[in-house]
């Protein structure tokens, strides 16, 4: 494990499975300076951030039209019916979104169509298993769908609500703790079901997840997604308490793409907070997050060019998904060495939750180095209280997808859970957790595994 003098072991790791990692070295990197309005490198697009971000505060969370209703109201408001015309209705409006080929082609090359037959394969063989969580997702009542929290396009969340929530909703009563769900899709194609599994396991703990959409691309860029994220988290800090929620405490959860763009909020909302840009009245402070868990997230663009290259991948795709290719401005790791973090760091360092970062040694899709070199970064920035978690063998969708199908791993909510209720506590509320079912044989969830691209 590299994590410092503050290096911790997560929930439910063992000493075997959390392992050190060297550090490949960066020359020729190009830096972040002067400040987001001159005309040095990295300004456009962070300028673009940090004006979504004023945007979040300027609206508030308030005016959305879904906060004022209560639970009860919203799960009479939406049918199966409302949600299989919404997904056909989103289907025809966004092809991109929903069928994955056409913006990986364009965006990731030619090289994508091979990746795309893969995952495909790879979807045809966990669906056995996987029907669970589809039926859960669109019959089981504890799930409140589409919520808006937001005025724009793909501006949705959904609320898995626990037995115990409706008790927590009456004034006076104990709340319950919150996750905030930010799944990836490789900025093209996340979509907030995806959280299904995690939510349903954090069910039986007693935790409410949010889960959360954001605009992918083609419809938004980096700035957008930020934007979303940023008014998600506004929307759970004013409106989680009608639905039972603690917003004191609560965890940020965000995985890949999610993980980089959580990232990145993060760093540029304490940046702008520290010098009187954002009021944390209004916005969501990180400073009020438990905790942020990152999960094998991307968190230097610039680095990730030459990975893609020798996966046969179109390198410059990730430029499409900033303003004018400017990599450097939306990779959180690099904005580390901006003047403004130089004359405020100490003071935004100061104010972030503790940081959990995980990542896994067989990771395709993202290098585990991308962890550690971040987790690395921001302790040298002064950053004290940062852990990065590096399991040996683990995947970019074992914690996801194959864990859970097998029936044995818990790794998402011992990650959170420990935020939440302390450590013993979440020592007791896994032991006392259903025993998961094993929900496809083990030579499909191998099979899977081998064609899975990521």
């Amino acid at each position: 494990m590299v994590a410092g003098s503050h290096a911790k072991k997560s929930a439910g790791a063992t000493p075997q499975n959390v392992i050190s990692i060297s550090t490949p070295t960066t020359r020729g990197r190009a830096t972040i300076a002067g400040s987001p309005t001159s005309p040095q490198g990295g300004t456009t697009l962070r300028s673009k951030v940090q004006e979504k971000i004023r945007l979040v505060a300027e609206d508030g969370a308030a005016g959305t039209g879904a906060n004022a209703k209560q639970p009860a109201q919203l799960r009479r408001a939406l049918t199966f019916r409302d949600e299989v015309t919404d997904a056909i209705k989103s289907a025809t409006d966004e092809v991109g979104q929903f069928i994955p080929l056409t913006p990986l082609t364009l965006v990731y090359g030619v090289t994508a169509i091979w990746l795309v037959i893969r995952l495909t394969i790879y979807a045809m063989l966990i669906t056995p298993g996987a029907l669970r969580y589809v039926y859960a997702y669109f019959f089981d009542s504890r799930i409140i769908h589409r919520v808006r929290y937001g005025p724009n396009r793909r501006n949705y969340l959904d609320i898995y609500m626990p037995p115990e929530s409706t008790a927590a909703q009456q004034r006076g009563a104990k709340k319950l703790p919150v996750v905030v769900g930010v799944m990836g899709g490789a900025w093209v194609m996340g979509h907030r079901s995806w959280n299904t599994q995690f939510g349903m396991r954090l069910l039986d703990a007693g935790v409410i997840l949010v889960a959360v959409d954001y605009r992918n691309y083609p419809i938004g860029q980096v700035p957008e997604m930020v934007e979303d994220i940023g008014r998600a988290l506004a929307w759970v800090r004013a409106n989680i308490t009608t639905f039972g929620g603690d917003p004191n405490n609560t965890v940020l959860h965000a995985q890949s793409a999610g993980a980089h763009l959580s990232a990145l909020l993060m760093l540029e909302h304490g940046l702008m907070e520290a010098q009187g840009e954002a009021d944390p009245r209004k916005v969501c402070s990180f400073s009020g997050l438990k905790g942020c868990v990152l999960v094998s997230g991307p968190y230097d663009l610039e680095a990730m060019q030459p990975h893609l290259v020798a996966r046969g991948l179109n390198a410059t795709m990730l430029n499409s998904l900033s303003v004018d290719g400017d990599l450097a401005a939306c990779s959180p790791q690099l904005l580390l060495d901006s003047d403004e973090w130089r004359e405020v760091g100490e003071q935004v360092a100061a104010n972030l939750p503790p940081i959990h970062i995980f990542h896994g040694t067989s990771d395709k899709a993202v290098p585990s180095w991308s962890s550690v070199r971040f987790a690395k970064k921001l302790q040298d920035a002064g950053v004290a209280n940062v852990t990065v978690d590096i399991r040996h063998g683990c995947t970019h969708t074992l914690p996801i997808i194959e864990g859970p199908l097998r029936g044995m791993h818990d790794m998402q909510v011992e990650l959170v859970l420990p935020f939440l209720l302390g450590a013993e506590g979440a020592k007791e509320r896994l032991a006392a957790l259903p025993r998961r079912p094993r929900l496809l044989p083990e030579f499909l969830v191998r099979l899977a595994e081998y064609v899975m691209p990521y």
